[in-house]
Formats: C-alpha cells, sequence, structure tokens
C-alpha cells in the first residue's frame, strides 16, 4: 500500500459515517479512492454528488466508460484502468474491444462513432488546449452539444481521478 492510507471505517466519525455507510450499500465496501479522499471529509461529500452527477445524462454508459478507460489508460492509471475495464465490460464493451483500445483507430472492432469517442477523450487527454473546431465538429456528428459537454465532464473526471489515485498511490481495489 502507498504512503497515505485510506481512512479506515473504524476512524469514520460523524458526516463520514454516514458517507462510508452509503459508500458500503452502493459497492460494498469503502473503495479505497473515497477512503483516500476521505482525508478531506468535506470535499468528499461535496465530490460524491459531483461524480453521481457526471455518470448521469443521455449518453450511453458504454461510450462513457470508453472514453473513461481510454483516458485512464493514457496517463497509466491503474486503479481508474481496473474500475474501468470492469465498469465498460459491464456497459457492454467487449473483452476484444478492451484489447484493441490502444490501437483503435484501425481496429474493425469499433464503429464511427466509438471511435469519435475515444479520439476526444485522447485529444482531451493529451492536451484539450489544442482540441480545435474540426475535432468538435466530427463529434457533433454523433452527439448533441449539450452530449459533448457530458462527454467532455467524463475526460475530465477520469483526468482528475488518475492524478488523484497516482498522487496518492492509491491501492487498487476495484475491478
Amino acid at each position: 500500500m502507498g504512503f497515505i492510507k485510506p481512512v479506515p471505517k473504524d476512524k469514520a466519525d460523524g458526516q463520514l459515517k454516514e458517507i462510508y455507510e452509503q459508500l458500503e450499500e452502493k459497492y460494498g465496501r469503502v473503495p479505497n479512492f473515497f477512503g483516500m479522499m476521505a482525508h478531506r471529509p468535506a470535499i468528499l461529500k461535496s465530490f460524491l454528488p459531483f461524480m453521481a452527477a457526471i455518470s448521469q445524462g443521455t449518453v450511453e454508459p458504454k461510450y462513457k466508460e470508453l472514453a473513461y478507460l481510454k483516458a485512464s489508460l493514457l496517463n497509466g492509471c491503474e486503479y481508474c484502468s481496473r474500475a474501468h475495464t470492469a465498469g465498460a465490460k459491464r456497459a457492454g464493451v467487449t473483452d476484444q474491444q478492451i484489447d484493441a483500445l490502444q490501437f483503435y483507430k484501425d481496429s474493425k472492432l469499433f464503429d464511427e462513432k466509438e471511435k469519435a469517442t475515444i479520439l476526444f477523450a485522447e485529444r482531451i487527454t493529451r492536451g484539450a488546449a489544442a482540441l480545435r473546431e474540426g475535432a468538435l465538429l466530427e463529434l457533433k456528428e454523433h452527439y448533441t452539444e449539450d452530449q459533448i459537454v457530458e462527454l467532455a465532464l467524463v475526460v475530465c473526471l477520469a483526468n482528475f481521478t488518475n492524478r488523484f489515485n497516482d498522487s496518492t498511490q492509491t491501492e487498487p481495489d476495484l475491478g
């Protein structure tokens, strides 16, 4: 386990105890990611509804998971790559697609919408400031403006959680 340890359940009191109970109800335990964030209970409390809001919307979970997983793989985040490999499978991404994600551009395993989604995630992760109008026009063939914003939020969340987990050396416990 990393240098920083997740806040254990027996050290959770007050507000944090309630949050831990909710997490246990949802996940069957308190995942290490949330245990690490629990060092700052107010931030964890604010983060959970934010994360939940991003997971809702009109973009199908399959596309969100492809985007999240691509960002996590590019960033080399073991925690999020494991967690979102499992999530991608639950959302309908095949093992073959997961294996081919690195070379998706020439793969017949992905349709045009999947390729556009993965490319968008790659572009945001590698350098969002370099995104040009043409890249966004590509997405408009498959998504509404609201959905592009939703997908961008998913990728930004992935990059946030990737950096948080890597910087705190969060031990993978999902996936």
